[in-house]
């Protein structure tokens, strides 16, 4: 069940959105050379605590840490510790604060001294997907279309691949709730053979098809509030759990991950970026 907010409740969720915009962006730029994860994880207890929110994370069932610190191939629910941030990592941060009985969420990702061409073109790829996924909270459209933009900015750079199995979501007295906000769509086009020559016909039935999955995902309505995630890799989708600490996820192939997120709202003005 989808649960709407009041126009009071989502001023409650941008107090703690506000809250959660100024600590990730302090934690981006302390993410350094030599920085250990851990020391990363109490600054932002800290500076959560100091401007009256708590952490959403310590409030998952077995989690004990304020944010997720997701390194190089760790795709989600990296558990920050005693590792140093070196030269080149890709470091992703992961955090959510509750204030006044409202959870955010966001996620940022960053490289760190790392020059690499590739690697530089593969974050903005993922930052592009981020803006055009927002651009699309708009009323009277679908989490499709959040979902299709995703993949169409990520996917036609060719070779990165978007998780099929780890989603955004909906956000607010829950850090989960519905709906599930993917960033793949599963569209008939992909299906349609470009040299089958029934043209018209065929053409029209895929685009009938495809307007009826968009219109089978949750519409975009005052009071929805989903937290949007870009959760992609620069090779194949696949991801597998590391280790036996039953939260570390990883890329199946080993190549560097990415992760951008925030908390919207749709009102009746349009969209609001809580984080």
């Amino acid at each position: 069940m989808i649960h709407l907010k009041t126009v009071e409740e989502i001023e409650k969720m941008k107090k703690g959105g506000k809250i959660l915009h100024d600590v990730l962006g302090i934690l981006v730029k302390e993410a350094k050379l030599g920085v250990s994860l851990i020391s990363l994880d109490q600054m932002a207890e800290r500076l959560i605590v100091e401007r009256g929110g708590t952490s959403s994370f310590k409030r998952v069932k077995g989690y004990h840490w304020t944010i997720c610190s997701c390194v190089n191939d760790v795709v989600v629910h990296g558990i920050p510790d005693e590792y140093k941030i070196k030269t080149g990592d890709i470091v992703g941060i992961d955090c959510g604060v509750y204030f006044e009985g409202f959870h955010t969420d966001a996620a940022w990702t960053v490289s760190v001294g790392n020059s690499d061409s590739k690697v530089k073109k593969f974050l903005d790829t993922g930052e592009a997907a981020f803006r055009k996924a927002i651009s699309q909270v708009k009323l009277g459209n679908y989490i499709y279309d959040i979902s299709k933009a995703i993949q169409d900015t990520v996917e036609k750079e060719g070779g990165y691949g978007v998780s099929r199995t780890l989603v955004g979501h909906g956000v607010g007295r829950q850090l989960h709730e519905e709906p599930e906000v993917p960033g793949y769509v599963s569209s008939p086009s992909t299906s349609f053979h470009k040299f089958n020559r029934m043209d018209n016909l065929r053409e029209e039935d895929e685009k009938l098809r495809e307007q009826s999955i968009r219109e089978s995902t949750p519409r975009l309505v005052p009071g929805l509030v989903i937290a949007i995630e870009v959760i992609y890799n620069m090779g194949s989708p696949d991801v597998v759990y590391k280790g036996n600490d039953g939260w570390t996820i990883v890329t199946k192939d080993g190549k560097i991950s990415g992760l951008f997120e925030a908390t919207v709202a749709v009102t009746s003005h349009g969209c609001v970026v809580l984080t």
